[in-house]
């Protein structure tokens, strides 16, 4: 792959270079998360109800997740800005281009953290509501409740140990590593490079679709998409992955805390909704926090983000280029 014959001339990625990386990691990631689980469990059956995750299994599982997404989403990112940022593999032109080292993003990351916050009792309810319409899908609503089930049942497991040891490391590899490698991936490169290609606004819309897609949880399509969405438009706006990192980690954290306290968002997808969404309370608190979302999505200040589309380099490397 080669994504410029001059690099003075050509500082972003191509549209079909991009298509090309997405569809490969998509291909890949998966194939390497089985083939990485394998090799941890050393070929044990984990059979019904996940019997053969043992303590030391889910030390392993956990440290290979971090691995695959080190590997396959955070690594290659580097590498393929390196080829036409001009910089070396972590160079200062690389991190500028992907957003990374950025002044002035620590008070807007806040801020994406909180309208992440601000955003869960709506996404809550957008499940809970799911769950009570799958009885009325018939087989696919099984198949999507069953599916659900076990993956609320694998992540119990992996975010179960109660030890200091174990609860920062599924904090670590739950948390913080996909935060920082998908959101490199997914709006560092993918959405930045549509963005230079075609049109910011639907560089966002795309990403999103792509986000949800990418987890494979067809019962939290919807709300993975919503997420992906305000991830990728705090992005655009920032032009500092800080921001879109801290607010994944963020939905991240709060996912592990319900985890941990044996709360499931939507009860779990076999069982019948928790019934908080029938009283009129708690809709007065989805209304209140959806009202403080957007008014603090409406205080973000207007950076110029949308001249990425036209000035694709780092700033430090325009400045350079004109001096």
């Amino acid at each position: 792959m080669n994504f410029t014959d001059d690099s003075k001339q050509r500082r972003h990625p191509g549209l079909f270079d991009t298509a090309l990386v997405l569809l490969s990691v998509l291909a890949v990631y998966p194939i390497a998360g089985s083939l990485l689980t394998v090799l941890v469990t050393g070929g044990v059956s984990l059979g019904e109800g996940f019997r053969g995750l043992t303590g030391p299994v889910v030390s392993k599982l956990l440290a290979a997740q971090a691995l695959g997404q080190i590997a396959v989403l955070a690594l290659p990112v580097f590498w393929l800005v390196s080829r036409f940022s001009g910089g070396g593999l972590f160079g200062r032109a690389t991190l500028g281009w992907l957003g990374i080292g950025k002044q002035g993003g620590v008070r807007l990351a806040l801020m994406a953290g909180a309208g992440m916050l601000l955003l869960q009792p709506a996404l809550y309810s957008i499940v809970e509501l799911q769950t009570l319409l799958l009885p009325y899908l018939g087989m696919l609503g099984k198949t999507l409740a069953s599916e659900q089930a076990m993956l609320d049942q694998f992540l119990r497991i992996l975010a179960g140990d109660a030890s200091i040891g174990g609860s920062i490391l599924s904090a670590l590899v739950l948390v913080l590593t996909p935060a920082f490698c998908e959101e490199l991936f997914f709006r560092g490169y993918i959405q930045k490079s549509l963005a230079v290609n075609l049109n910011p606004r639907r560089a966002v819309l795309f990403t999103g679709v792509v986000f949800a897609l990418f987890h494979m949880e067809w019962f939290n399509f919807a709300p993975l998409t919503l997420l992906g969405w305000y991830i990728g438009y705090i992005y655009l706006k920032s032009d500092n992955l800080l921001v879109p990192a801290i607010a994944h980690g963020t939905n991240n954290l709060a996912a592990l805390v319900l985890l941990k306290t044996g709360v499931d968002s939507g009860g779990g997808a076999t069982d019948a909704a928790s019934g908080v969404i029938g009283y009129w309370p708690w809709w007065v608190l989805v209304a209140v926090s959806l009202f403080l979302f957007f008014l603090l999505i409406r205080s973000f200040p207007v950076r110029p983000a949308l001249q990425d589309a036209d000035n694709p380099m780092p700033r430090e490397a325009s400045l350079k280029s004109h001096s």
